[in-house]
């Protein structure tokens, strides 16, 4: 198991209500969001390495990446 660190934040009631109506466990669901911000602040800096090494994208390449996240193409809105 991870080691934790207990801390004290603050959020506005009806945040914290909303999301004791579909969890029992806020610390948890709160611990997941901020571990899911940090592995897309983690990818952001290395495709911007990455494009500092190899230039920017370009259209096809990311119209091909939007098809593997998504399943989509760029064209199409998901509803």
């Amino acid at each position: 198991m991870a080691k934790t660190k207990k801390v004290t934040i603050t959020l506005p009631a009806e945040l914290l209500e909303s999301m004791k109506s579909h969890t029992d466990n806020v610390s948890g669901y709160i611990t997941e969001l901020a571990e899911r911000a940090e592995r897309r602040r983690l990818l952001r800096e290395e495709l911007d390495r990455y494009q500092d090494e190899f230039g920017a994208f370009t259209d096809e390449e990311m119209a091909e990446a939007h098809v593997l996240l998504h399943g989509i193409d760029g064209g199409e809105r998901v509803a």
